[in-house]
């Protein structure tokens, strides 16, 4: 077997983390990093974990980053806390020796995305760059997500066992179909698309969330889950709209000297 480490941020997930832990308990080091739990989630990791540490919340990639320091592995599989690895996948990981390993700079893992207990078909394969050696991998800013690439794309390894997310989560309704979470993200993900130069137009309001819509109720086999599938699509399209009219939001703050919290920005 590969001597690699997982690697587990969290922080008040006191329902997943245990099937977290449980589901790597065959890796050479468990690693975890707390960002200041108040649930008894550091209870519970603690019991599993060979190293835990409490740090505060550096962002999903700063936390990331900060965890692979720690490690005493140089090979190192990252992992949500509200995700576990899969048989299939862990028979996989198990089966690789250092020196087949070593050929690769980072691994890419498919993930299954449940939501309400179901299996969001329109989301697979959705695939991660969880697996890394982190002498050779290049991390990729993202306003919501830790992102990786590998310093040569011949040097990738595809594996085929999945990840499982939020299999045993309570989260609810507000989770994943709207409120103040749902705002919030697509607002971050709003800011970091126009501090790259996107801009908003008429195609991006009009055309972009029908298309989303479609790809994820034809082209991902959504229609096949019923009114689940047509949830999830229509939550698809509510998305990608909502996503550019922030963005839309933005360039109006800014051709207009407005801050935040709506009052202009006087000068002197």
């Amino acid at each position: 077997m590969a001597t690699l480490t997982v690697l587990i941020c969290c922080g008040n997930a006191v329902d997943t983390i245990a099937a977290a832990c449980r589901s790597v308990e065959w890796a050479d080091e468990l690693l975890v990093i707390d960002s200041g739990s108040t649930d008894g989630t550091a209870d519970i990791a603690r019991h599993y974990a060979d190293k835990y540490v409490i740090e505060p919340w550096r962002g999903y990639t700063g936390q990331k980053e900060f965890g692979v320091t720690l490690a005493k592995n140089d090979w190192i599989l990252i992992l949500d806390a509200d995700e576990e690895v899969s048989k299939k996948l862990a028979g996989e990981l198990i089966e690789l020796a250092d020196r087949d390993i070593d050929r690769y700079d980072m691994g890419m893992i498919p993930r299954r995305n449940y939501v309400l207990g179901r299996h969001v078909r329109a989301w697979s394969p959705d695939h991660m760059s969880r697996l890394m050696h982190r002498g050779r991998i290049r991390w990729v800013e993202h306003a919501l997500h830790d992102q990786r690439e590998a310093t040569s794309p011949d040097r990738v390894l595809w594996l085929k066992g999945w990840l499982e997310h939020k299999r045993v989560s309570r989260a609810g309704f507000g989770d994943y179909f709207g409120g103040k979470r749902m705002d919030d993200r697509l607002t971050s993900i709003a800011r970091q698309m126009h501090a790259r130069g996107r801009r908003c137009g008429w195609f991006d309001l009009v055309i972009r969330p029908r298309m989303a819509f479609w790809k994820m109720y034809l082209l991902k086999w959504g229609f096949l889950d019923g009114k689940f599938g047509l949830l999830i699509a229509q939550k698809a399209a509510v998305s990608t709209q909502l996503k550019y009219a922030a963005l839309w939001a933005i360039e109006q703050e800014e051709r207009t000297g407005l801050k935040k919290g709506g009052q202009p920005d006087l000068k002197e």
